[in-house]
Formats: C-alpha cells, sequence, structure tokens
C-alpha cells in the first residue's frame, strides 16, 4: 500500500535556504581539509630539510676523518666536534618531533595533578636563574604575595613550557635582555606572562608563529640549527591540552610578551 503523499513542512524558500548554509559547510569542511593537508605537507618537507643537512654535515665529516691519513690532533678534534654538534642537533629535533606527534595524538594522556602555581613557579625560577642571569641577561619573578592557586596541570609539560619560551628570548635577544616571568589570577582564569625586551617579531608574522610549518623565524635565526624550530608549536600544544590559550604581543627592537591562560 502506498504511503499517503504528505506536503512538506518547509517552505522551497527554507528548503533552499537549509541547502544552500549546508552547501556553505561543506565548502568550509573542504578547505580546512585542504589547508590540513597542506600544512602536513610542509611539515614533513622541513623536517626532510632539517634533516638533510646535519646527516649530510656528519657524512662528510666522517668521510674527511677517513680518507685524510696526515690530519693533525687540532683538525680530528675540530671535525669531531662538529660530528657531535650536528648529532645532539638531530636528537633534539627527533625528540621535539616524538613530542610534538604525542600531544597532537587524542589518545596521548596528559598526566595532570593538583599543582600549587606560585609555589611552581617560584620553584622553578629558583632553579633556573643561575643558568640564565648572566652579565648581559637579567631575569625577575613576579608573583602576587601570598599568591595560592592550586590548578590541575602536567609540570613536566608546564616546564617545558617555560624552557621553550625562555629559549625563544635568548635566542633573539639584544645586547641586554630583560626577562621577566610573572602571574596573577583574573577570576577563573590563570594568566602566566613571559615578556622580554628582545628583538621582537614583525606583526605580519605573529599570527603563523606557533604553526608547526611556518620557518620565517629561521631566517633570522644566527644559528638556526641550535633547535628544531617547533618549540612555539610545542608550547601552543601544551597549553591546548591544559584547555588553555597562549598569544603574543610584539613590536620590532621592543620585544615580546606571551600571554598564557589557563582555567583554574
Amino acid at each position: 500500500m502506498k504511503n499517503k503523499f504528505e506536503i512538506p513542512e518547509l517552505s522551497v524558500e527554507e528548503l533552499s535556504h537549509a541547502l544552500y548554509e549546508a552547501n556553505l559547510k561543506l565548502i568550509d569542511a573542504n578547505k580546512r581539509l585542504k589547508d590540513e593537508e597542506k600544512q602536513r605537507l610542509d611539515f614533513y618537507a622541513n623536517i626532510s630539510h632539517d634533516l638533510r643537512a646535519p646527516v649530510t654535515a656528519i657524512s662528510n665529516s666522517i668521510e674527511y676523518l677517513l680518507s685524510a691519513s696526515d690530519l693533525s690532533k687540532n683538525e680530528t678534534q675540530e671535525t669531531l666536534v662538529i660530528i657531535q654538534k650536528r648529532t645532539e642537533y638531530l636528537q633534539k629535533l627527533i625528540n621535539d618531533i616524538f613530542l610534538l606527534s604525542s600531544l597532537e595524538s587524542s589518545d596521548q594522556k596528559v598526566h595532570k595533578e593538583p599543582v600549587d602555581l606560585g609555589f611552581f613557579l617560584e620553584d622553578y625560577y629558583y632553579m633556573n636563574c643561575n643558568d640564565i642571569i648572566s652579565d648581559n641577561v637579567e631575569f625577575d619573578l613576579d608573583i602576587p604575595e601570598n599568591m595560592s592557586v592550586i590548578t590541575q596541570m602536567d609540570p613536566h609539560l608546564m616546564q617545558r613550557v617555560l624552557d621553550n619560551l625562555i629559549n625563544n628570548s635568548l635566542k633573539y635577544r639584544r645586547e641586554q635582555l630583560h626577562i621577566v616571568l610573572s602571574t596573577r589570577l583574573e577570576g577563573d582564569t590563570i594568566i602566566i606572562q613571559l615578556s622580554d625586551n628582545g628583538k621582537g617579531i614583525a606583526k605580519k608574522h605573529i599570527p603563523y608563529i606557533f604553526d608547526r610549518s611556518y620557518t620565517a623565524d629561521r631566517s633570522r635565526t644566527p644559528n638556526s640549527d641550535a633547535s628544531s624550530g617547533f618549540g612555539l608549536s610545542i608550547v601552543q600544544k601544551i597549553i591546548e591540552r591544559h584547555n588553555g590559550t597562549i598569544s603574543c604581543e610584539s613590536e620590532l627592537n621592543k620585544g615580546c610578551t606571551f600571554t598564557i591562560q589557563i582555567p583554574v
């Protein structure tokens, strides 16, 4: 028996509008997929480039040692130092790639525990200030007196966040560098800031500095093989896994301020 024909509840105009909206969503989803695919391909292209340089340097150095029979002790030592530095860079690059991949995996859990934020930052400061402070570098801590805020975080990953941000300041410093690590509580949100008076970042680059495939910063790095280039991407992923956000304000030759916001 045939079903009785029923007039649709929606008008032709409403159906057309619904189809139009659905089409826009499909177009947007398709664009996001293409953008993600491009980022993935750029990421692997950058990795290939980053791996090729140190591997070539190591290979050439070993070939030089094997082929030259009359090397002096100093020449041999200098070549071995090159091999050691490139090997250390490869180790850091591989570790950063593994960490970044783990943070992007939904199956990888972040091991959070209750942490007193004020104590955590004070402990980090006093454990690291001797390694950071020098004749040309000042490092200050600014925490409200008697601050006691307990929040759920992975202390090892949050330490990695601070390490990466401070290393970023040291890398792009000017003659006299001043770094300030500060925190405050705004409602139910923890604000952690790290500011410096270094070289700064051009405004056109700021929207992209956390992208794992973005390499503009390497063009201004005097020693580009000193780090993997994934530092800020790792920072952002760690903060996102803590349900937080990170942003940057900067001006060339005036410094940077990175602001982290994490819910209590």
